[in-house]
């Protein structure tokens, strides 16, 4: 008998497996495909406040934002990198005083933070290389976070099931049953699992599963609104990200992604339908187009090397614009018989308070420890590095210190299992990396580990992923 069986294996899924498990609840995660592959890890992959937020008066989410911002720097310094955003100045959109208002409440509602706070710069004189054109002088620079958002969500998992909890992939669930004190779940291993308790975090699923999978109704409408991104090659060579304001009243960014390329979005566009986000025609012309009105190198379809799209599902306020929708999150609990609780909403940044307050929804059902953890303690590969001596060829260090921290040293490990490391897939990947990522962080495909435990895909031919699919043959 589980304390608590959760559905959904995004973000808000594998905080709360983390946070239950490590206060010594008996906890089950159900997920039907891979963990974090669809919209956690389809985000513009950022930790922030969400500066624009605050025009539609959201001070307690970007408070609770900032703060968390914070403790997701402490407990995952290897997956996240300080990144500081200008925003150039446009002011037939917002007047100066509107901007440097605003990012004085952000400063402020940051309280103390270990990032540099906002301020007014020249765009010419303080970057070396400024992609922006010669008309737009003057901007403000404020600091957020850049984070791997299919890392973050697999370490949450790593730490769950490290911690006891069991952690079900690519499983479907066949059949549920509900009695007053517990449910029975089959699923498609074969195995019937019990719980006292069922967590629905399905993200834009919510609804459906609710309906079809364990036949229930819910009060709550969700907003399945489509992000979608471009990848570009690079477009400048600096460090620094942009903020551009669009005369829709929206902003896309533009972030520095993977040495050599540049990350643009994202849009804002409704669809009735969560399965298999693709970007349109008129999603890229809407970023080429945001784009070129910024920029002095104009950029064009065929400069694209790679596109995603997600769906994020927003709790329905009736807003009749999709950007001005909230990003909040809210909890329903059905208790006529054995309870079920139904996360409607959230943004990747609130997951570990989101965890929090849906266990302590929850807790009048069951007993356990009151006192939150999940902050003081780092997630798997945050630790200090361990200097013992890698076996690994020096090419290839940074880019393993930079995805799983001091884990490093049991990378090093799988290395010397393989004479020079195994089959070479890409100068970027070995077989005793794909080893590694089956054995220890429950990958089965190509796409998992391509594309959510390494970022290494986008120049992926389709002879290296022939070849992966062989090693992974062996290995599975």
């Amino acid at each position: 008998m589980y304390d608590i069986i959760i559905i959904g294996a995004g973000i808000n899924g594998a905080g709360i497996a983390r946070d239950g498990s490590g206060r010594g609840l008996k906890i089950c995660l159900i997920e039907k495909g891979d963990i974090a592959s669809e919209t956690s890890s389809w985000s513009t992959k950022l930790i922030h406040g969400g500066l624009r937020y605050l025009e539609n008066y959201e001070f307690r989410l970007v408070r609770e934002s900032l703060k968390e911002r914070e403790v997701i720097r402490k407990i995952a310094p290897h997956i996240t990198k300080p990144l500081k955003f200008v925003m150039p100045h446009v002011p037939t959109l917002r007047p100066s005083w509107i901007i440097r208002l605003g990012l004085l409440i952000y400063d402020w509602l940051g309280g103390l933070t270990s990032l540099p706070k906002s301020k007014f710069i020249n765009l010419e004189n303080n970057f070396e290389d400024n992609p922006i054109r010669s008309n737009f002088k003057n901007g403000y620079e404020y600091s957020d976070l850049f984070v791997d958002d299919a890392r973050l969500v697999l370490l949450n998992i790593k730490d769950a099931k490290n911690k006891g909890a069991k952690i079900l992939t690519n499983t479907n669930i066949i059949e549920t049953k509900r009695y007053s004190d517990h449910w029975k779940i089959s699923v498609s291993n074969g195995e019937v699992l019990k719980s006292k308790i069922i967590i629905n975090a399905t993200g834009p699923h919510a609804i459906n599963v609710l309906n079809n999978i364990f036949t229930l109704q819910s009060n709550k409408k969700l907003r399945l609104i489509q992000g979608s991104h471009i990848v570009v090659k690079k477009i400048y060579k600096g460090d620094q990200a942009y903020i551009l304001q669009l005369d829709d009243r929206r902003v896309i960014f533009l972030i520095p992604y993977l040495n050599n390329y540049t990350l643009i979005g994202t849009t804002d566009h409704e669809v009735n339908t969560s399965d298999k986000p693709e970007i349109t025609n008129s999603e890229k012309k809407y970023l080429i187009d945001s784009v070129n009105s910024f920029i002095d190198k104009k950029i064009s379809e065929s400069d694209i090397k790679w596109t995603y799209s997600g769906i994020r599902p927003l709790v329905e306020d009736f807003n009749p614009k999709a950007s001005k929708v909230t990003r909040d999150y809210v909890f329903e609990v059905d208790e006529v018989a054995a309870p079920i609780l139904t996360i409607f909403g959230g943004k990747l940044t609130t997951y570990r308070k989101l965890s929090e307050q849906a266990l302590e929804k929850i807790s009048k059902f069951i007993g356990f420890p009151k006192k939150s953890w999940t902050g003081d303690f780092i997630l798997p590969g945050g630790g200090p590095h361990d200097k013992a001596n890698l076996a690994i060829p020096k090419q290839l260090i940074n880019r393993l210190k930079s995805t799983y921290g001091n884990e490093i040293n049991k990378l090093n490990e799988y290395y010397k299992l393989f004479e020079n490391g195994g089959e070479k897939v890409t100068e970027d990947l070995y077989e005793f990396e794909v080893k590694y990522l089956i054995d220890e962080e429950m990958a089965n495909s190509s796409e998992d580990i391509i594309f959510r435990r390494t970022k290494l895909g986008i120049n992926f031919t389709k002879a290296e992923i022939n070849k992966l699919n062989s090693i992974l043959k062996r290995h599975i």
